[in-house]
């Protein structure tokens, strides 16, 4: 339990520096919001093919994550008219994925303490390589590394939701747009994020 001053007891709470535990947190929150805006999008179609809501929804949540964005990308390549929004959309769940991959490779680690002849200006995580090994991989995070990739995430959620607007705007009238809408009506599907590599982990500390 935290006392007062808001300290976290230790050892019971030796989880890495503050600064490195707090962007964790952003990051984790922020793709959530990335994957709330992605999931969005799965409903626009079926809507113009005047799908019931509720077997649309129904659909969709019975899917596991991997299902879903592969559904998504589906329902855009068979009825999407604009080869350009295909693309974006393509792209976008190229993003996404990163997104989701970056943040449950840090999510799913634990510390691998300083303490082992670390410097604690880095974060030092540890997990396995892949669900179907035991084999342990290691990860050495800077706090600058950690925050650009709060910074690409953000781009990613900004991007779907651009492209979302973009989707409900266009060919429609101005007069028929919401008044606070009508400054986005003139705005050109944005051009795709480039996806970063993927986050490693080394076989050794």
């Amino acid at each position: 339990m935290s006392d007062p001053e808001d300290n976290w007891p230790l050892p019971d709470y030796s989880v890495g520096q503050h600064d490195h535990v707090h962007a964790l947190g952003v990051i984790s929150l922020l793709v959530a919001q990335l994957e709330r805006s992605i999931d969005d999008l799965h409903a626009f179609h079926w809507r113009e093919q005047k799908a019931p809501e509720e077997l649309i929804d129904l659909y969709y949540y019975s899917l596991n994550e991997e299902q879903r964005v592969a559904a998504i990308d589906k329902a855009f390549q068979t009825y999407e008219q604009d080869p350009a929004v295909k693309q974006a959309i393509k792209d976008l769940l190229a993003y996404f994925h990163w997104c989701r991959d970056t943040r449950n490779k840090l999510l799913h680690a634990e510390q691998y303490p300083a303490s082992f002849g670390g410097n604690p200006a880095f974060l030092y995580l540890i997990k396995r390589m892949n669900k179907r090994s035991r084999t342990s991989g290691y990860m050495k995070l800077t706090l600058e590394y950690l925050r650009s990739i709060a910074d690409k995430v953000r781009a990613g959620i900004v991007q779907s939701a651009t492209i979302s607007i973009y989707l409900r705007l266009r060919g429609q009238p101005l007069e028929k747009i919401d008044r606070s809408l009508r400054p986005y009506a003139s705005e050109p599907l944005p051009q795709s994020l480039p996806v970063p590599p993927p986050l490693r982990l080394t076989d050794r500390p």
